[in-house]
């Protein structure tokens, strides 16, 4: 009967517990087309021939302008050397000298590109960062790994973590390279992701940008003079692929005819990143040259639409009224305008008309309200997705009325609602459980009746009659 009676008391707790929650709307912050969005402005429609992945983005405004398969696992061929640049400048001095190990050179595939380093070298840390980026040399990231965290082991779990810091959900390295690795993957948002914040430095700036470098003479070589893989920066190697708008990138290839390309270019004051992952080669029918480098062209394509298809837009204004709040209360309703100015990359064709703008309170505003307190927020919306947000402000104070009567709060209908059936469930709840206890109450007590009865009719005085 006590199990009973506690069992009861579990679950009134429940319910009560139950009936203080109400539903909370989901954030709509995943609509807008950050570099996390879900969605990019130019939709997901494939652009690109042959690219197994793409990005398109622009970092001023934080907007993923086109996505084409970003969360797509693929091998990172040479993007790799994007984050051992990165940690290497964030730990060292890049004028220290190292000296080349054969331990490091031995974890270099034959063939790979590489920079010619021999086992006793000494080079410092800068020429050998030119050496990856520039020249895309395979045995300078090696020796940058084992430098900097004694092991390539321990640099690639430092690769890793630095990549789990950035957000990058879907990235695993296995080496500092970026040579072909069992269960090494990463993707085309990953890549931005990485990209995006490495460019926030001036030093990475200037390896990324780079079209040609001399490493002096060292110990055991002459001087090297490096030229950039990237044919859309420098018209020294290749002539047909020079863009004078591209202004940084480094290439990847897994092989002769699966290319990779993550690039930034400029102009009339716009600024991109791009990312194409595995676009496709053309050779020759000999194999002995290339007709179609397949990431230098897709890229260009991407780079194409984004400079004639979009504009960056002043959206918001502060100062300008967006909205009125009702101010439980209060003397007078609230003006609300942008706590700043808002800009956002859109479509050229873009009207205002295009624009819904949605302002949201911070549940019910309540005087007093003070001069420039956030009091919502204002998101504007166009075509089924969020474009830009900001914080609402209080335009003036709002005083306190006190000659006003006490008002219930506003309360959004479908809270009241749920908030009533909540009523009306507890109470079926707790009516039936005292009802239950009731009846367990009523047979306990004819229980004890019966078996008072019982032990009378055994006592001696009723066996002897």
């Amino acid at each position: 009967m006590k199990k009973i009676s506690r069992f009861f008391l579990v679950l009134l707790s429940l319910v009560l517990v139950c009936s203080l929650w109400s539903p909370v709307e989901a954030s709509t912050e995943e609509g807008c087309v950050t570099l996390d969005a879900g969605k990019s402005l130019a939709g997901s429609k494939q652009l690109l021939p042959t690219a197994k992945a793409a990005v398109l983005y622009y970092p001023e405004t934080d907007t993923m302008v086109y996505s084409w398969q970003p969360d797509e696992r693929l091998d990172p061929s040479g993007m790799n050397k994007i984050m051992t640049a990165l940690l290497a400048l964030e730990e060292e001095d890049l004028d220290v000298v190292v000296t080349v190990t054969a331990d490091a050179l031995s974890t270099v595939q034959p063939g790979a590109m590489s920079a010619g380093l021999k086992s006793g070298e000494e080079i410092t840390l800068r020429d050998l960062l030119y050496c990856m980026m520039v020249g895309s040399a395979n045995d300078a990231a090696a020796v940058i790994a084992e430098y900097v965290s004694g092991s390539q082991g321990t640099f690639v779990t430092r690769m890793n973590m630095r990549a789990a810091e950035l957000g990058c959900n879907n990235t695993c390295f296995q080496n500092p390279s970026g040579l072909s690795a069992e269960g090494q993957y990463t993707t085309a948002r990953d890549l931005a992701k990485i990209t995006a914040f490495a460019l926030q430095r001036e030093d990475f700036v200037e390896l990324f940008s780079a079209t040609e470098y001399t490493v002096p003479a060292t110990n055991r070589s002459e001087e090297r003079l490096l030229y950039t893989t990237n044919y859309m920066m420098s018209n020294a190697s290749v002539k047909d692929q020079f863009d004078t708008r591209v202004t940084g990138g480094k290439t990847g290839a897994l092989s002769t005819k699966d290319r990779s390309l993550i690039c930034t270019a400029e102009k009339d004051g716009m600024r991109y990143l791009s990312v194409v992952m595995s676009a496709q080669s053309k050779l020759t029918e000999n194999g002995l040259s290339v007709t179609k480098f397949g990431n230098f062209e897709e890229t260009k394509a991407l780079l194409d639409h984004g400079f004639s298809s979009y504009g960056v837009r002043q959206l918001l204004t502060t100062g300008l009224v967006m909205d009125r709040f009702q101010v439980s209360g209060g003397k007078n309703d609230l003006a609300v305008t942008s706590a700043n100015t808002v800009f956002a990359l859109m479509p050229k064709e873009m009207v205002d008309h295009d624009l819904e703008y949605r302002c949201i309170s911070q549940g019910n505003v309540t005087a007093p309200v003070e001069a420039n307190a956030v009091v919502g927020s204002v998101q504007l919306w166009y075509d089924s997705i969020c474009v830009a947000q900001g914080d609402l402000i209080a335009m003036h104070r709002v005083e306190v009325d006190a000659s006003a009567v006490f008002l219930e709060p506003q309360v959004d209908p479908a809270v009241r609602i749920w908030n009533q059936v909540l009523l009306v469930i507890v109470g079926v709840v707790l009516g039936a459980a005292l009802l239950i206890m009731a009846v367990l109450g009523t047979l306990r007590a004819v229980n004890i009746s019966r078996n008072k009865r019982r032990k009378a009719n055994r006592s001696p005085s009723r066996r002897r009659h």
